[in-house]
């Protein structure tokens, strides 16, 4: 959860009554949440309620809540929108993104791999692009990639990876 004065940003994975708290406590105008789609359908019909009427009103075993926040926008990320009931999802206006390009996709790869050359990160980032695209292939093999590791140990951890994990990321 990270906060700012009238902004907070949610991972809908991690969803607690902590949430509830912040939001009782802060009011804030703008909410964001990360992959709306992974929140129980129990957080996801408090969100549609609260969506359609800027009320919390929630009775949990050791604190009630029940407050409103006029006014609020809420924004969100879905990797799957068919997670989600229709009347949540039409609270939404939806916005598709379009795949990164090859370019965007290296400057990506950069970014979220910071403990390595930048020369290394795009050097992963090419192989998976041209692969799979899904940069969290990329994160998952540079979590295995040391420093120290030569061409032939990197170039090993990725074609495990994309042997072995890109099945088991597929199925989820």
């Amino acid at each position: 959860m990270d906060i700012c004065k009238d902004a907070v940003y949610f991972d809908a994975t991690n969803m607690t009554n902590r949430i509830l708290d912040i939001l009782e406590e802060r009011r804030p105008k703008i909410i964001c949440i990360d992959e709306i789609e992974k929140a129980s359908k129990i957080w996801q019909e408090k969100l549609l309620n609260f969506m359609e009427s800027g009320r919390v009103k929630v009775d949990q075993q050791k604190k009630s809540y029940d407050f409103t926040i006029d006014g609020a926008k809420v924004f969100s990320t879905c990797n799957d929108v068919n997670r989600l009931s229709k009347p949540l999802q039409s609270r939404f206006r939806k916005i598709f993104l379009p795949k990164y390009s090859e370019a965007e996709f290296l400057d990506v790869c950069e970014k979220v791999l910071p403990k390595l050359s930048p020369s290394i990160a795009r050097y992963i980032g090419n192989k998976v692009y041209s692969s799979n695209g899904d940069i969290r292939s990329v994160q998952q093999i540079g979590k295995l990639v040391e420093r120290s590791d030569g061409p032939e140990d990197i170039e090993r951890i990725m074609n495990t990876l994309m042997k072995y994990g890109v099945e088991e990321t597929e199925q989820k």
